[in-house]
């Protein structure tokens, strides 16, 4: 019987090798929005001079851009390959001097406390244990420092119908982030701001090829923030949403919703 940390590996190690996800790649040109936020909230913690953690280094890996932004970033992921690919990519990009890759658990990580200004991460949270990561990422984390991450949504009964009908695409034990999940956040960090993206902007899917895409998109998100800002009862039903935790200030937890 393989525990969740062995198939996480195994199928991550063969998803990095042939590439069996590209053939749903394109539907992520719909999601510029929402990792353009990502983005912002990273260059906005200043990462020049400050020590980044970034979970998962696979093909959705900020270190080269961090690093060359003056951080010195720590990459880990649970995939062997992923880890390989990602030094030859911090060698190519000339900032391996400014980067450290190696394989580890997220749910269990193997630094001190205090020992980072930035945690970050692009759809990781939802492969591993909330309670797990959030206390880990809490304690790795220096005081004034944030995680940022971007993370799929798992309320949408369409997104979650492909989800069901394409399972060779992911693990089992994958779990799409939830309210419950930013209530439990909301636990273990002072503060818990998130944004959500990609409703009306999945009607775009289709166009994707087009060259009215540019155009519609544009509209489809501009009347996604108009909508979650009207009724925010369906941001849920987004497809992303973008997190900034940080530390409580005190001893206390805040234990208001962030979605009230």
């Amino acid at each position: 019987m393989q525990t969740k940390q062995e198939r996480e590996r195994a199928f991550h190690n063969e998803a990095y090798t042939d590439l069996r996800r590209r053939r749903v790649w394109g539907f992520y040109d719909v999601t510029s929005a929402s990792h353009d936020r990502f983005r912002e909230l990273l260059a906005a913690e200043s990462p020049a001079g400050k020590e980044v953690l970034e979970f998962g280094c696979g093909l959705t890996t900020q270190a080269m851009s961090l690093a060359s932004q003056g951080a010195r970033v720590t990459g880990i992921d649970i995939s062997d390959v992923a880890v390989e690919q990602a030094r030859a990519s911090a060698d190519e990009y000339g900032v391996t001097e400014r980067t450290h890759f190696v394989r580890m658990d997220g749910e269990s990580l193997e630094f001190a406390d205090d020992s980072f200004d930035l945690v970050c991460g692009s759809a990781i949270l939802h492969h591993l244990d909330l309670a797990k990561v959030y206390t880990q990422i809490s304690r790795v984390l220096r005081p004034g420092g944030a995680g940022v991450f971007i993370e799929p949504l798992g309320h949408n009964p369409a997104i979650n119908l492909f989800r069901d009908r394409t399972p060779n695409l992911r693990t089992p034990d994958e779990h799409p982030l939830v309210e419950g999940d930013f209530d439990l956040a909301s636990e273990y960090f002072g503060q818990v701001d998130l944004s959500f993206f990609h409703l009306a902007g999945l009607l775009a899917i289709p166009l994707r090829k087009r060259s009215a895409f540019p155009k519609v998109l544009s509209a489809l998100d501009a009347a996604d923030r108009r909508l979650f800002k009207l009724v925010p009862a369906v941001r849920k039903h987004g497809w992303m949403v973008v997190l900034r935790l940080a530390p409580s200030l005190s001893t206390s937890r805040e234990t208001a919703s962030p979605l009230d």
